[in-house]
């Protein structure tokens, strides 16, 4: 698929075309603001990316996304 333009309904529902959707096989994405732009993110890549981190403990994506970002300040102080 390349570039189509998609409309907003009333509702403010965007539909995904059929061939995007069958594609993808997901049905929830994270919604990103980027400037002017809006970028959708299949939630099972964002979360695929943490496999095996955080072994046994049931956790969201956004809560490991937490994790890592404090621990990654933490990290960067320690070196200053």
């Amino acid at each position: 698929m390349g570039t189509e333009i998609v409309k907003v309904d009333r509702n403010g529902r965007i539909y995904l075309p059929a061939s995007l959707r069958k594609k993808l096989r997901v049905d929830s994405f994270y919604v990103e603001e980027r400037g002017d732009e809006i970028v959708l993110i299949p939630v099972r890549k964002r979360i695929r990316k943490y496999y095996g981190i955080f072994r046994g403990e049931n956790l969201s994506a956004e809560e490991i996304d937490q994790l890592i970002e404090e621990e990654t300040e933490q990290l960067l102080r320690d070196e200053l």
